[in-house]
């Protein structure tokens, strides 16, 4: 038996959630699309804060310091944002099964 990727295995999951959950109300489409604007508006204030506080460093901190302050803030901020997806989708998920 040949063994699946990862892609064939997280498809066969989204199938199974999708033809579990039947079609969406409108109301669940409205909502999702809130949801995925306000979290796309939050990942991209994280951003525009990252971005500040690497000007920051780079015009009060020598050379080479600065750059490792600013690896470190781009870390920080795609951990940050990887958290931030993974809330959104949660929630998503909570009103794709009628919890919400």
């Amino acid at each position: 038996m040949a063994m699946k990727s990862a892609l064939d295995l997280a498809m066969e999951k989204v199938g199974k959630i999708q033809s579990d959950e039947g079609p969406l109300s409108d109301e669940q489409r409205q909502q999702i699309s809130d949801l995925r604007k306000q979290y796309e508006a939050k990942i991209a204030e994280k951003e525009i804060m990252m971005q500040s506080e690497i000007q920051k460093l780079m015009r009060n901190r020598p050379p080479q310091e600065a750059m490792m302050g600013m690896h470190q803030l781009q870390e920080q901020f795609q951990e940050t944002k990887k958290a931030l997806q993974q809330e959104a989708e949660d929630k998503v998920a909570e009103i794709r099964s009628g919890k919400a």
